[in-house]
């Protein structure tokens, strides 16, 4: 009997297998079925013809001839990939459809774009080329068979998305692909991170800048009101109402608590600040802002140049902070021919960013300065090639003088102390100058500014946990000297933050965090914050024929919990020796699962870009992540 038994399933596990997730099926309506997946598929039949809806992740055994894409993220649209190659016809929103039919021409661009990048767009993009993609705009109807599907644009998520309204029976359903999920949670927001044109602010300074069009598209599509909704990962949504309403209270928390700490405030001022907050807030919005830091000048012995700052000792030696722009060098130049400057003997590098990095190799060759860094910074500095992150220089400078955080010494009439100090960016150092004569600084790159914290760009990987990204800033602000000054370089004067400052930004934080866990349909709000958890590492390698290179996935578990990622390299047969890993991390640990990539003799040059599915519990990212494998002659 129990021989039997396990039999029986067996064999019933055998047929899941094959059918995929289709056993999970559901009717939405007659005719209409619901396949849960990492990606959900919908199939329509009617009158010896299917279209798809998302695709068709569960089972590939339909003829389908109609497949509708909500927009053109490539960790979503790899579901109706085959369909396409099978000749369906693809719909897809008019201002994406180029990312779908001509993929070759991102990525040939990115290879340069990808330095010196402000406009910090997701590179979640398609790799595989659609045939017969039909363009789709608000207002559009699509007609196949007795159905009439209607476009409703829905911006957002992506900058093209759409929402598809069909009506049927006595349903109204809206297919809202990444627009909202489960009670009212977003999938991510650092996919959100734009350019907000109405503000006068940039994609790099656009903290999830798309929020304002997503709440507006959330709006309208609750205007229409459906029935249900059905998004490309997650249930079927059966309040409709309910749960765009939950979704809007939530976005617009966690938005207020941003902005009442936002760096920006200082540069923009509060008009341009308020401009951004209406589109997300509404038109009479208050902000509860936190009040502005006492501010003062530098000390003579500390000299403002554009961004940089020079600290010259008495003897007359430099000891610069940063080194980006010419005009930084040309004023070098001059402070050395003046006397002034007798010599420049160090360099203390706060952050990778270009606008403070460009000029390091010739400040190196010209002056012979000593480059000084700290912990993951370093490689950043020596390597920039090997990152995908914002604002990289291609000007890699060797740090010379390597150091650990805490580490001090003394130069001149001066103690320095270096830390790592992961604020407006994870690969950041902060210095701190202490003067014989009492006074002292802390130049903390550009983590701060009198009206808060420098986290408004979501690729420079602001980590939200109690002893690690701005959590472990505000704590070592409490252990500087009394009345240490604070340096940001892009500020002029100093400025100093009274403890009621640093206890009110730590508990926005807090609240932040929890905030987060509400919007966010994963276990830490860092997975959806932080689109650096999971890369490869190299982002980029040229090979030649017959050569190799090593590459590897980097993962930091940012759940509380130990967890078992399983990762698939989704590369050409016999590139590695495994295509399918697993890595166990401890909570909050970082590692990464690595291998050879061996390119056969006699391949092509050009470039090709791989990619990795990763999961977890009940998580399944595919194409989540990718690399630049450049085949070289």
């Amino acid at each position: 009997m129990l021989s039997m038994l396990m039999k029986t399933a067996a064999a019933v596990l055998s047929l899941a297998f094959i059918l995929g997730l289709s056993a999970c099926a559901e009717d939405v309506v007659p005719g209409i079925v619901f396949h849960p997946g990492p990606v959900n598929g919908v199939l329509i039949e009617r009158q010896g013809k299917t279209a798809a809806i998302y695709g068709l992740p569960a089972s590939a055994s339909h003829k389908v001839d109609m497949v509708f894409l909500t927009h053109a993220r490539r960790d979503v649209v790899w579901a109706a990939e085959e369909l396409s190659k099978a000749g369906a016809e693809t719909v897809a929103p008019s201002a994406e459809v180029s990312l779908l039919t001509n993929p070759d021409t991102t990525w040939d661009s990115l290879r340069t774009k990808r330095f010196h990048d402000y406009s910090q767009q997701s590179t979640k993009l398609p790799i595989q080329q659609f045939q017969k993609v039909r363009g789709v705009e608000d207002g559009d109807v699509v007609r196949w068979q007795d159905f009439a599907i209607r476009v409703v644009a829905s911006p957002g998520y992506t900058r093209g998305a759409v929402t598809y309204i069909l009506e049927a029976g006595d349903k109204k359903i809206a297919f809202t692909g990444d627009l909202v999920r489960d009670d009212g949670k977003l999938q991510d927001l650092f996919s959100l991170q734009d350019a907000i044109p109405g503000a006068k602010i940039g994609g790099y300074h656009g903290w999830a800048g798309r929020l304002g069009d997503l709440v507006a598209s959330l709006k309208k599509v609750g205007d229409e009101k459906p029935d249900l909704l059905v998004p490309v990962r997650g249930p079927i949504v059966r309040d409709p109402g309910n749960t765009i309403k939950r979704a809007l209270e939530r976005i617009q928390a966690a938005y207020s608590n941003y902005l009442s700490i936002d760096a920006l405030r200082w540069y923009f001022k509060d008009e341009h600040i308020r401009a951004k907050a209406r589109r997300v807030l509404g038109p009479d919005v208050e902000i509860d802002w936190m009040p502005m830091a006492e501010t003062m000048p530098l000390p003579p012995w500390a000299m403002a140049i554009s961004n940089s700052r020079l600290i010259i000792a008495n003897d007359g030696a430099g000891f610069l902070i940063d080194c980006g722009g010419q005009d930084i060098l040309a004023r070098l130049r001059q402070l050395r021919q003046t006397k002034p400057l007798a010599s420049l003997e160090h360099v203390f590098v706060t952050h990778y960013h270009d606008d403070h990095t460009e000029l390091l190799p010739t400040v190196v060759q010209e002056f012979g300065a000593k480059i000084h860094a700290c912990g993951s910074l370093i490689d950043v500095l020596e390597h920039p090639a090997d990152y995908r992150l914002p604002c990289l220089t291609r000007n890699a400078v060797t740090v010379t003088a390597p150091h650990t955080t805490g580490d001090s010494w003394r130069w001149k009439e001066f103690k320095m102390t270096i830390f790592d100090f992961p604020g407006q960016t994870l690969h950041h150092n902060a210095l701190l100058v202490q003067h014989d004569n009492g006074q002292a600084i802390l130049f903390l790159g550009d983590s701060f500014t009198p009206s808060g914290i420098d986290d408004y760009c979501l690729q420079n990987r602001n980590i939200l946990c109690r002893d690690r990204g701005y959590f472990n800033c505000l704590d070592q602000l409490e252990r500087l000297p009394a009345n240490c000054m604070l340096v940001n370089q892009h500020v002029e004067p100093a400025f100093r933050f009274s403890p009621e400052q640093i206890a009110r930004m730590r508990k926005t934080l807090d609240t932040r965090i929890s905030l987060l866990r509400g919007l966010l349909p994963f276990d830490d709000p860092n997975f959806g914050m932080d689109e650096g958890w999971c890369v490869f590492h190299p982002y980029a390698v040229e090979v030649k024929p017959g050569g190799s290179a090593q590459i590897g996935v980097r993962i930091t578990n940012h759940s509380p919990r130990t967890q078992t990622f399983r990762v698939v390299l989704n590369v050409p047969a016999g590139w590695v020796e495994a295509e399918k890993h697993t890595i166990t991390l401890s909570p909050r640990a970082e590692g990464i699962v690595a291998t050879a990539l061996r390119v056969p003799s006699g391949t092509e040059p050009g470039l090709r870009v791989f990619t990795a599915d990763i999961s977890w519990e009940d998580h399944d990212l595919k194409r989540w992540a990718e690399c630049m494998v450049d085949v070289i002659p």
